[in-house]
């Protein structure tokens, strides 16, 4: 069974993903995902994950695929909806929304809303 920790780790696999799709992680990201996830209870789970998949440099198919994963074995959750905001509004956050952005909100749209009627 996949924890609730394990699901806020996977949160920050996709923050990971959404940051390094245009090939290089800015620093203007770092500091919104610090900001967007600031007094968060789960702060220092999605920190730490998103640190180590840069300190990994996983391919973002890797990331995603495996945060999906996780958000899939754990099933539904009321914090799906804030955790595309947070997706969204990093990649606003710099020059608009790429292609390879709005793919990664909208397949994580898709298979949330698919899987659980969010």
């Amino acid at each position: 069974m996949t924890s609730k920790e394990q699901l806020f780790e996977a949160f920050g696999e996709i923050l990971y993903a959404m940051a390094a799709v245009d090939g290089k992680i800015q620093k203007e990201e770092k500091e919104l995902i610090a900001q967007a996830i600031k007094h968060h209870r789960h702060e220092y789970d999605i920190l730490f994950s998103f640190k180590q998949e840069v300190n990994k440099a996983r391919t973002i198919k890797e990331a995603f695929g495996k945060a999906m994963d996780t958000f899939r074995n754990y099933g539904a959750f009321d914090g799906y909806s804030d955790f595309k905001i947070i997706l969204e509004n990093l990649a606003q956050s710099c020059q608009g929304i790429s292609k390879e952005e709005q793919e990664i909100i909208d397949q994580f749209h898709k298979e949330l809303l698919a899987n659980f009627k969010i």
